[in-house]
């Protein structure tokens, strides 16, 4: 998936300066997308467990879609919520690394957990954007936001990941997978819905452009 990551960075880095803040932060998790797909083939290669890796990306993904959520959604609880979770999430994350799955193997429990509340911002975001009162008086159409595109992308990539995230683990301990199809079975999944989802991030981005063109 590193080249269509790579292609929709591009434009993001080059009007980065324009950027909004959501935007922003879904620059930011393109770059760290790229680094992980580049970084967990590497150390496969060499060093064939690339799962510590695995999991220590997920977290900061998680991190970094939080403050996506956080300039988005705008609700006092739910940015609460939001702004004290990724603390939580670092305990989890700890207690599954080194004492539930530990580092040789996919942490299920810190990556399903990170999908479900990925999942649930998305709602959120989606009934926000569609009873936002502002919005409705303007006659201005949800999807013609950029954040709606950028939200649409989280919200399939994690409704078609999250049984695999759940279940990868168990996969790992109960069959005799090599490296070989266990990377095939990861990439075939990550790679489809991840594509699609940087297609979304693209479109999300030309939908800023054309408000910004609008606003001239």
């Amino acid at each position: 998936m590193l080249g269509i990551e790579f292609l929709v960075l591009i434009p993001f880095l080059l009007k980065y300066r324009q950027l909004d803040p959501s935007s922003k932060w879904i620059f930011f998790y393109i770059v760290i997308s790229l680094l992980f797909s580049s970084g967990s083939y590497l150390i496969m290669i060499l060093y064939k467990n690339n799962m510590w890796l695995f999991n220590l990306m997920h977290f900061l993904q998680f991190v970094v879609l939080s403050m996506f959520y956080l300039t988005c959604i705008k609700s006092p609880k739910l940015r609460y919520i939001i702004v004290r979770l990724p603390i939580v999430m670092l305990f989890v994350f700890s207690i599954d690394l080194f004492k539930l799955d530990g580092m040789k193997f996919y942490n299920s429990v810190t990556t399903g957990i990170k999908a479900a509340l990925m999942i649930f911002y998305a709602i959120s975001l989606y009934m926000q954007q569609l009873s936002d009162k502002e919005l409705i008086e303007k006659s201005i159409y949800i999807n013609s936001l950029p954040t709606f595109w950028y939200n649409s992308g989280l919200f399939l990539y994690f409704c078609s990941t999250i049984l695999f995230s759940l279940s990868f683990n168990l996969l790992q301990k109960l069959q005799p997978v090599t490296i070989d199809n266990m990377g095939l079975l990861t990439y075939v999944i990550t790679y489809m819905m991840g594509s699609i989802t940087m297609i979304l991030f693209y479109v999300g981005f030309t939908k800023l452009k054309l408000l910004k063109y609008a606003d001239h």
